[in-house]
């Protein structure tokens, strides 16, 4: 049997790569925007958060969207959208623009995950889920450990305002390869006919699909499960966007690295969390049976990822440069891991395929929430207290109590339809 499905998850992988390429750009670019535009911390948190306004606004929208327009057509307007704006971010004038621009790629970026994990749904069988959605996401981890030090490197030796333009040319080679090479199974040329039938007679598992066209976005709020996916997915990605945000600054202005060394000790943890999300998500479809998958058995991961991500609390109490990087390993690839295992989770649960991209839309919106405001209140912390211990303590807190919900609430099926509630939920969402 061919694999020809995996250059789907690679170009994926890529697609991920490339978003939190262009998000990273403006972290290691931070101090050096600062200094320029006369920011203060409060206002750099902010500009570092800015984008997610836009992204938490367009998340619903973006998942609607995958449902009625297909991920493979998503991807391409959302993609190209993102890297006109990342472009635009170097010519920015001052504060002001800079965030028109930052609003910008939230927008474009919006339909990232949700394109990820519905083409997961499209064209994974279900017995190799968790490790598809692992290699996708690990994008999210590889993209800042390569692009960290590549982004340093880009204003050391250019500019800032270059490095976001040469980062959105990258994104517009990528549409043009997708375009010409992706569409859906049924569709896709190359996909040779006996690895089409595999994935079609297989990429539901055994699992009894509802007969509905789905209950839309009122029958999945209906759901404790939906809501437990949604926090516990926010608590993870507090962690994440924290560092992810913030961790170039904080080498730089409380451990005195300079721009490129903290680009080089950034891309550490990010590397290390991109392996282990592909071995703990491998793993996952090994233990997770078909008859355990519906009920929520992959959770577990979820929880034990949650309680490893809050070792971060112990950042704040250690004065070596190398304890410091082995510590943040924890919440980043932790944090990471969490994320995407709530989506191999999210699939395991859903029970329509037409709710697919609106599921996946508000469980990342649910992250996306509490996402934003970790580059503000982590401003706004080491405003009024001079230090990023309290914003370290209060991610670590967060993890524990997202693992608390995530084993407590993602245990039922998502999108079962109540006899009585059929026609309304039909036409809801």
């Amino acid at each position: 049997m061919t694999r020809r499905r995996y250059w789907v998850y690679f170009l994926l992988f890529l697609f991920n790569v490339i978003c939190y390429l262009d998000r990273i750009n403006m972290s290691v670019a931070g101090r050096s925007v600062a200094t320029e535009f006369g920011l203060s911390p409060i206002e750099l948190g902010y500009l570092f958060s800015s984008f997610l306004w836009a992204y938490v606004l367009m998340m619903l929208p973006s998942g609607r969207a995958v449902d009625s327009w297909g991920a493979p057509k998503t991807a391409a307007i959302g993609a190209a959208f993102w890297s006109i704006a990342q472009m635009l971010s170097g010519a920015a004038t001052g504060f002001a623009t800079m965030i028109l621009a930052r609003l910008g790629l939230g927008a474009g970026e919006a339909p990232t995950f949700p394109v990820s994990y519905r083409g997961v749904r499209d064209w994974a069988p279900a017995s190799e889920r968790g490790l598809a959605v692992g290699c996708i996401q690990a994008g999210t981890m590889f993209g800042p450990a390569l692009s960290a030090p590549l982004v340093a490197w880009l204003i050391a030796a250019t500019s800032w305002r270059l490095s976001f333009v040469i980062t959105g040319l990258v994104g517009l080679v990528w549409v043009a390869v997708w375009l010409g090479l992706v569409s859906t199974p049924e569709k896709t040329r190359w996909l040779p006919e006996a690895e089409r039938q595999h994935i079609l007679a297989e990429r539901l598992g055994k699992e009894t699909m509802a007969e509905h066209g789905g209950v839309g976005y009122r029958g999945l709020l209906r759901s404790p499960s939906m809501w437990g996916l949604a926090i516990s997915q926010g608590c993870a990605v507090y962690s994440v966007y924290l560092y992810l945000s913030w961790l170039p600054n904080y080498l730089q202005t409380a451990r005195g690295l300079s721009i490129v060394n903290s680009g080089l000790f950034t891309s550490v943890p990010f590397l290390v969390g991109g392996a282990v999300i592909i071995l703990t998500n491998w793993i996952s479809d090994k233990v997770v049976t078909p008859q355990t998958r519906g009920t929520g058995a992959r959770r577990i991961v979820v929880v034990a990822c949650l309680a490893l991500c809050a070792v971060g609390v112990a950042i704040p109490f250690v004065d070596s440069l190398t304890m410091v990087v082995i510590l943040t390993i924890f919440p980043v690839s932790f944090g990471g891991t969490a994320s995407a295992t709530n989506a191999a989770l999210a699939n395991d649960l859903l029970r329509s395929q037409a709710d697919s991209g609106r599921a996946f839309a508000f469980m990342v919106l649910g992250g996306n929430v509490f996402g934003l405001l970790a580059p503000i209140v982590t401003g706004y912390i080491v405003q009024i207290t001079g230090s990023f211990s309290s914003a370290f303590v209060l991610a670590g807190t967060l993890s524990l109590i997202g693992a608390a919900v995530s084993f407590a609430m993602t245990r039922h099926t998502l999108g079962e339809e109540r006899p009585v509630a059929v026609g309304a939920m039909r036409t809801a969402g």
